[in-house]
């Protein structure tokens, strides 16, 4: 005969389970509202157009699009709308180099000059050191006065073959040794897509398609390199001009600078499930990319591979102000800004791109959503 009294027992943790999943999923569904509310509110006063993607590691609470993708066609934000993401393109850079490492194409300790042994890099430059800015390359800041007028509208506008790119960043004075600082650099970065584009021989964008985008799904992302070029649903970047409240579209800018990558909120929410997942890269390699690289060289500053990481420690760059580890990056160019930050290794993931950058500040946005939550 069964026992009545295990039973009860039984049914009873059945139906305390389902009440906390429901109290759970009430306080989810009630912080979505805020956020919607706080979103719109925002963009009824111009200060926000764009995507937002808010989930877990298991499902997306929430996906929301408002504004103008193109204001001479009145041509509105959707879901899908793709926009440039920035220096969050670092993820997928350092991703696909991690990936070159698993399938021996190179070594994180490999040199500089390995690759460009025509050039006068330092000999001590490593793939590890342009991975965490600590090579000693400068940043925009080092270019010819020339080249700096007007937000470096002159440099942006210059096209440049690889071996150009890499021989013009190889003359640019350096801001220290190799290894003995953290100084940002994006031409470390962009000599990382070289090196990429070398190894393989092909462009950035196929190896990004046949590596990333077509295996995992990331269906709306893709990198450019051809102005002339045209691409279904890419909005266009705006400054917001408050003289007269009206929207600027920005100049001209080389798109060769970099390899910039376009992409939706929602798969920047996928892409950060797949560097967790294993899938793409090894857990080993995931775990590289979001370690503190700097901890024997900078107190003040934790980067990984692509990523600002939070480990508990206090840190300026990136700090959101709350006490669970993260990861995040965030980006901006030329109206357009990005922000990928993944909470307690996926208990929580957050994407937006805006295409109204002077607007946004992107760290003050992601503190107000996360507070929403925790108040």
């Amino acid at each position: 005969m069964k026992n009545p009294l295990l039973i009860l027992f039984l049914f009873s943790i059945v139906f305390a389970g389902c009440d906390n999943s429901e109290k759970k999923s009430e306080e989810s569904s009630q912080w979505i509202r805020e956020i919607e509310q706080l979103i719109n509110e925002r963009h009824q006063n111009s200060a926000f157009d764009g995507t937002l993607v808010i989930g877990s590691q298991d499902q997306i609470l929430m996906n929301y699009a408002a504004g103008t993708a193109d204001h001479t066609w009145n041509a509105p934000i959707k879901k899908d709308t793709r926009f440039d993401i920035a220096s969050l393109n670092k993820s997928f850079q350092a991703g696909l180099i991690l990936k070159a490492v698993e399938e021996g194409e190179l070594s994180l300790e490999d040199r500089l000059l390995d690759f460009f042994p025509e050039l006068p890099f330092d000999s001590l430059i490593t793939i590890h050191q342009l991975l965490t800015h600590t090579s000693g390359l400068p940043d925009y800041d080092a270019v010819d006065e020339t080249l700096k007028a007007d937000q470096f509208e002159s440099f942006k506008r210059r096209s440049f073959t690889n071996t150009a790119y890499a021989k013009f960043i190889s003359t640019l004075e350096p801001v220290g040794q190799p290894g003995q600082q953290f100084y940002y650099s994006n031409f470390g970065y962009h000599l990382l897509t070289l090196i990429l584009e070398k190894i393989y021989n092909q462009s950035f964008d196929d190896i990004l398609q046949e590596k990333i985008c077509r295996p995992f799904q990331l269906t709306n992302t893709f990198s450019e390199t051809d102005n002339q070029k045209v691409h279904k649903r890419v909005a266009e970047g705006y400054t917001f001009a408050t003289s007269d409240s009206t929207y600027r579209r920005n100049n001209f800018i080389d798109l060769s600078l970099g390899r910039r990558i376009f992409s939706t909120s929602a798969d920047l929410y996928n892409w950060s499930n797949l560097l967790m997942s294993g899938e793409f890269i090894s857990k080993a390699s995931y775990r590289l990319m979001t370690t503190n690289h700097l901890k024997k060289i900078e107190e003040n500053i934790s980067y990984g591979y692509g990523f600002v990481v939070f480990d508990g420690g206090e840190y300026a760059m990136g700090n959101l102000g709350i006490d669970e580890e993260y990861i995040i990056h965030g980006g901006r160019t030329e109206g357009y800004k990005s922000m990928l930050v993944n909470v307690n290794n996926g208990e929580l993931i957050l994407a937006f791109l805006t295409n109204v950058g002077n607007q946004v500040n992107e760290i003050e946005l992601t503190q107000t959503i996360l507070k929403t939550k925790i108040k």
